[in-house]
């Protein structure tokens, strides 16, 4: 990563923490008490968890979905759960880190982040149904152009690179960036460590999988990096509406995408992390529909940590990109 590109990188996540800064003091300035990090008397766990949920494709059924689960989430526990809804996964890392959040929903990853920042660890992954209607806790990624495109292989994209443009959905997401890449340094046309600015004629980092898709739908980007549940199986419409998709074409994919998942920050005890999960599974086995509008994920599973995320470590390997040069 190139010093310009980090100094970038951390400006947009100070900026984005600044937001959900004011977002979460904005939302308990009704009751002094009801604050992120307040603790019950004699434990270390909050008196009130905030989760973040990752805006998608409309950021107001996000937040509705999210304030539902929110709610039957506080329900079950007990206790009061806020949704905030951040702007994007590295606003997330960083709200876990300096505990203004307690619970995310977010990609590998930004989890293997906040595991190294925060002490995350998981409690629950989501199960997808692929394109066939597998029930799946790993999913492909996808590089996608338009239909009328004259790109249709990789051999075409290396012999035009330098005049492409490409659409990565950040630079914190799995599917839509290190898988993406690891695709790129496996058809030889990126280096491992090397930047895709260095080779392609512009790359924009579009902040979100319907962000990106309409890049290309804008002809603005020639290709961009998502997950495949964006443009097909039976969740395509959460993201892409069926005449968008009809303009886009999968150019090639990658299979072994971590599912997303649900992880508490370091301090949560192991007793209130079960209680969390507990709630989720209960969310997945009653309001199915909840999971639906905000991810489209099928249901909530629990799963072997390091078994979850071994394909997202070892294709950050694979970059020359361990996690722990990622980010600082």
């Amino acid at each position: 990563m190139t010093s310009t590109t980090h100094r970038s990188l951390q400006t947009s996540i100070l900026g984005a923490l600044l937001l959900i800064g004011a977002a979460l003091l904005h939302a308990c300035s009704g009751d002094p008490t009801d604050e992120p990090g307040s603790t019950t008397s004699g434990t270390s766990d909050p008196a009130q968890l905030v989760f973040l949920f990752q805006r998608q494709r409309d950021p107001s059924q996000t937040r509705e979905s999210a304030d539902a689960a929110a709610a039957f989430l506080s329900e079950r526990l007990g206790i009061p759960v806020r949704a905030v809804v951040p702007g994007d996964y590295a606003a997330s890392v960083q709200a876990l880190v300096s505990e203004q959040a307690d619970v995310a929903y977010v990609s590998a990853l930004p989890f293997l982040l906040a595991r190294r920042d925060a002490g995350a660890r998981i409690l629950v992954a989501e199960v997808r149904a692929d394109a066939e209607g597998e029930l799946r806790t790993d999913y492909d990624s996808v590089w996608v152009t338009r239909e009328d495109s004259d790109l249709h292989t990789f051999e075409d994209v290396a012999q035009r690179v330098a005049s492409l443009r490409v659409a990565f959905t950040s630079r914190t997401s799995t599917s839509g960036y290190v898988m993406a890449n690891l695709r790129l340094v496996r058809e030889g046309i990126l280096r491992p460590k090397q930047d895709p600015s260095g080779i392609f004629r512009a790359v924009a980092y579009a902040g979100g999988y319907t962000q990106a898709l309409h890049e290309v739908l804008a002809r603005r980007a020639d290709l961009c990096a998502v997950s495949f549940y964006t443009v097909e199986g039976p969740t395509a419409d959460v993201y892409t509406t069926p005449e968008e998709r009809a303009q886009l074409r999968i150019l090639a994919r990658t299979p072994g995408v971590p599912t997303h998942l649900v992880c508490v920050r370091g301090g949560i005890s192991e007793d209130l992390g079960q209680r969390i999960t507990d709630a989720l599974l209960a969310l997945s086995d009653e309001r199915p529909e909840l999971l639906a509008n905000v991810y489209g994920a099928t249901q909530f599973r629990t799963v072997d940590e390091n078994s979850h995320v071994s394909a997202a470590i070892e294709a950050m390997e694979a970059l020359g990109l361990p996690v722990d040069d990622f980010v600082r």
